[in-house]
């Protein structure tokens, strides 16, 4: 049977277009004339294998997706993000796809390295409400997910952990756009992928984890969805707002231990105090406060425009970072962190290498660093390439 050079060169181009990079850029990566590069694209000049290998990696793409004509990919998936947010920025487009790579290797590794075994999520979009109020179903799904996960009213120290024990693929990145807050994607074979943008507050990334866990548990038949903290407009998205501040802060908690106050300091002590137990912002508690009639619209007006009800960032603690870590480890962790990996993946990547399932060469491959601080990163796990005597 005959390689289709005609459906790689379409894929090609596809992804090279996805990522706004044009043909003289990757003509110059491949060290061949652009005019060459095209005859690629068009079927005209056979790919040698090291040259599917190369863009693979610059297109953030499995080579298997470019050599296999049913390999299972979120292509799909993406096109149509990128489609539908065409205002998406270059470096954005290429952070989201090297997000879904980095799913794809905590998916592999999760699943054939290490066994790691994970249930079903619900599907709440398929519930049977007996309504049909977006707010009121992210609440009551809210309510669910703590009942299911055995989390009473507690505050939940880490919501990244919590969607990591359900199978979900978290990762947080620093975008261009400060207009996005998350992005949800449904991966045919790695499941729900999520992106938290890192510019954020830390409340608000914890808040936009939660909103994007509710697009994971109600709308994963789209595939794909951008959130934008200035476009909250349909109902989807009120409903994931809704899930995620109930999910954060129960109210009957807030019932249980406090009680409306007439004094206008008192308050701000008792929102700052309740949005740090719970890491969430004093506008989410502020809001849930509104909700529950203890607070009116005058009122909360005031609050929304008070300047003690800022919490500092040195007050919050980012739960993605170990705290027995030295500061040099945490301002490392930090920087990669921000670049789009997490702790808990490295941690996936070191123990799969340590057990054989993965060579030193692609634990820094799935690592995507430059090589200097890769082996930074490794050396603080003491994760040191095996020597076999000879």
């Amino acid at each position: 049977m005959t390689f289709d050079y005609v459906l790689l060169g379409k894929k090609l181009r596809e992804a090279r277009e996805s990522l706004l990079f044009n043909t003289q850029e990757v003509a110059i990566r491949l060290q061949m004339s652009a005019e060459d590069y095209l005859k690629l694209e068009l079927g005209q000049k056979k790919a040698t294998g090291d040259q599917v290998v190369l863009l693979a990696s610059l297109y953030q793409r499995d080579f298997r997706y470019f050599v296999t004509g049913d390999y299972p990919s979120a292509e799909s998936q993406i096109q149509e993000m990128f489609r539908l947010n065409s205002s998406l920025s270059k470096n954005d487009r290429i952070a989201i796809q090297q997000f879904v790579r980095l799913c794809e290797y905590e998916s592999f590794l999760e699943q054939e390295v290490l066994q790691k075994t994970f249930n079903p999520i619900p599907n709440y979009g398929l519930h049977q409400f007996n309504h049909n109020n977006f707010k009121r179903q992210g609440a009551e799904a809210a309510r669910f997910e703590r009942d299911r996960l055995r989390l009473g009213l507690l505050p939940i120290t880490n919501v990244f952990d919590v969607m990591r024990s359900q199978g979900i693929h978290v990762f947080k990145r620093q975008l261009e756009d400060r207009n996005i807050s998350g992005l949800y994607i449904y991966h045919p074979t790695a499941g729900n992928c999520i992106l938290i943008n890192y510019l954020d507050d830390l409340y608000r990334q914890n808040f936009s984890a939660a909103h994007e866990y509710c697009h994971a548990l109600f709308d994963s038949s789209i595939g794909q969805e951008v959130t934008y903290l200035n476009k909250n407009t349909n109902g989807f998205e009120w409903r994931a707002n809704s899930f995620a501040s109930n999910f954060l802060l129960p109210k009957e908690l807030i019932k249980s231990e406090y009680n409306p106050v007439r004094e206008y300091e008192i308050w701000i002590d008792i929102i700052r105090q309740i949005a740090k137990r719970f890491k969430v912002s004093s506008q989410v508690v502020i809001i849930s406060l509104v909700e529950m009639n203890w607070v009116d619209e005058d009122l909360k007006q005031r609050l929304f425009n008070e300047r003690q009800m800022v919490i500092k960032s040195q007050d919050k603690i980012d739960p993605e970072i170990p705290r027995d870590l030295s500061i040099g480890q945490k301002e490392r962790l930090t920087q990669v962190i921000r670049h789009g990996l997490s702790w808990y993946f490295i941690e996936l990547c070191t123990e799969a290498y340590r057990r054989g399932g993965i060579t030193y060469h692609k634990l820094l491959e799935m690592l995507s660093l430059p090589l200097e601080q890769g082996y930074e990163i490794l050396n603080d796990f003491r994760t040191f390439l095996k020597v076999v005597a000879l």
